[in-house]
């Protein structure tokens, strides 16, 4: 390998990078890649999987199967509480500067290194009796093809972490292209990002179930080209059953901006009567676990990440929520109305009764169960004040 490395820090972690990471566009894939616009993804992996190692309390087993250079699970070994961290990757150069940098971090003995495919080294270690305790799967495009395999090697109640990069299949672009690889359509709304990570929780619950396995989301989140999923996978035929009652599709109306729940029946738009748009099969369950997403605020502070306490409260406070949300400035637009503040509207919005937060999803939207000629009323009135 003659590309030259250079030293880069990333939290507490020092890494040795390949040089034309730092300066290209588009991170080259030799000698190995390595993404530096990845480190808000992995700052907040470092944060939920020592959220997850406090909520278990017992030493714990983490596996990157697609390492790269080792960034990721080089942090999870040197910032977190895991005892034992697996590092794999196809490329050989990757994994022999993934051993440089556990080395400079001192976590040399906590690390495992492994040159395999992917689902090789998945098959191998569930094969040797090994199930490993949180699963990270961040692929160049899509992490379906790895679904299955991850799903059977995780642990009880262990966790599964994915990273989407294919946002235009899963934003509604290639709605076929969804429906083969996720096994649900994509639409193109004003939330398709939310839509595409319930495309991914249901493509994993439709995996887990296979094997008689439940999943319960704790965190999500969607940043610039990705998406990306945790979940907890739980044993039982019956908490499989219970993962699909969460199973439905997204119901959009293009004329009104309604939305709705749907069974098998897709019918009509409740308000204008128009034939509904519709998403899926995907998850309808809730994205957040409310007593997770609190525990990772007392986690980021515990290891300086403070950056992200506004990310998570968001996340907190929308909780709760229901499916989807809406763009105030898609519907002032509609409405050819100014747009107020948006803390206004949600004032208002509470003030009928209805949930209303941000969502950390998109900056400017707002998620409500209120029907969308409730939020038109509202911007109307607004607007004559």
């Amino acid at each position: 390998m003659e590309a030259k490395l250079v030293e880069y820090t990333e939290g507490r972690t020092k890494l040795l990078v390949p040089e034309k990471s730092l300066t290209s566009n588009v991170p080259p894939m030799e000698p190995a890649f390595f993404n530096p616009r990845g480190v808000e993804n992995r700052d907040i992996s470092v944060i939920v999987y020592e959220t997850f190692c406090g909520r278990v309390g017992k030493s714990l087993q983490f596996l990157d199967i697609l390492c790269g250079i080792g960034a990721r699970g080089i942090r999870v070994a040197k910032e977190t509480s895991v005892e034992k961290v697996y590092l794999n990757d196809v490329n050989p150069n990757a994994i022999e500067i993934a051993e440089k940098n556990a080395e400079i971090n001192n976590v040399r003995e906590k690390c495992v290194f492994s040159n395999d495919y992917a689902e090789h080294f998945l098959a191998s270690i569930r094969k040797e009796g090994k199930y490993i305790d949180i699963i990270d799967v961040d692929p160049f495009g899509t992490p379906a093809p790895y679904l299955e395999d991850t799903v059977r090697a995780v642990k009880k109640n262990g966790m599964i972490s994915l990273t989407a990069t294919d946002t235009p299949v899963l934003c509604g672009i290639h709605p076929n292209t969804a429906l083969r690889k996720y096994y649900g359509r994509s639409l193109r709304t004003e939330y398709c990002h939310e839509i595409g990570i319930r495309l991914l929780y249901g493509a994993l619950a439709f995996a887990a179930a296979r094997y008689d396995r439940g999943i319960k989301p704790v965190f999500s989140h969607s940043t610039r080209h990705y998406l990306r999923v945790y979940a907890i996978i739980e044993d039982g035929a019956e908490e499989g059953d219970r993962s699909l009652e969460e199973i439905g599709y997204i119901g959009h109306c293009s004329i009104c901006h309604e939305r709705m729940i749907l069974g098998q029946n897709f019918g009509q738009c409740r308000r204008c009567g128009q034939r509904l748009d519709v998403a899926g099969p995907l998850w309808v369950g809730k994205i957040f676990e409310k007593d997770f997403v609190k525990a990772m605020e007392d986690t980021a502070r515990k290891l300086g990440y403070r950056s992200y306490l506004k990310m998570i409260n968001l996340a907190y406070s929308e909780s709760d929520g229901p499916v989807s949300y809406y763009l105030v400035s898609e519907l002032c637009d509609r409405l050819q109305v100014s747009m107020p503040a948006t803390e206004k509207v949600i004032e208002k919005i509470r003030e009928k009764g209805y949930f209303a937060s941000r969502t950390i999803l998109n900056n400017k939207g707002i998620r409500t169960d209120a029907p969308s000629e409730t939020i038109e009323d509202i911007l109307l009135k607004l607007a004559r004040i």
